[in-house]
């Protein structure tokens, strides 16, 4: 059996050092985060506008079920 050996500072230093070179700038998260908000709000749009839309075909289900008794 071999035992798992844990990185040493030096690699995990490394790894640090890439991942904060890769972070995304503040201005981009900022973007982002605009983008998902709006994006978001379409999306809220849409499921009150399928709401509408539900609400309507079960009426007019309804309205068709009490013809029929």
């Amino acid at each position: 059996m071999s035992a798992h050996k844990p990185p040493s500072i030096e690699e995990r230093l490394e790894q640090i050092e890439v991942a904060v070179d890769q972070k995304p700038e503040r201005g981009d998260i900022g973007y982002w985060a605009s983008d998902l908000e709006f994006k978001l709000e379409e999306i809220h749009d849409d499921v009150r506008e399928l709401q509408r839309d539900l609400a309507y075909v079960t009426s007019q289900v309804d309205d068709l079920q009490s013809e029929d008794r």
